[in-house]
């Protein structure tokens, strides 16, 4: 049986939609200048969870379609009149995924 070969990100309808590198933005109390990750983030898959009981997430995630992995942090600020948390979404060359998987 022959083997399937993998999709590239570019042709894949989930990663052909993310950028290299996404990163989103929201401040409490200034919801008209929050930014967000493109909604394709949201198909990616959970593969590990480095800081489990964090409230800083560091995870890999993958796309089902076509196998891709990506590297997923979050950070926030907690200030008196309201916090900024982050996001941040980067596309892993397969060396960096191999490094992520073997931790």
């Amino acid at each position: 049986m022959a083997k399937k070969k993998a999709i590239p990100y570019t042709k894949c309808s989930i990663c052909s939609r993310l950028a290299d590198v996404e990163s989103a933005f929201q401040k409490y109390g200034w919801e008209e200048d929050n930014t967000y990750l493109p909604a394709a983030a949201g198909k990616l898959m959970l593969v590990k969870d480095f800081k489990p009981y964090s409230s800083r997430k560091l995870q890999l995630q993958q796309c089902p379609q076509c196998k891709t992995y990506y590297l997923y942090e979050t950070d926030y600020e907690f200030l008196v009149n309201g916090s900024e948390d982050e996001e941040y979404l980067r596309r892993l060359s397969e060396e960096e995924a191999a490094e992520y998987l073997a931790k």
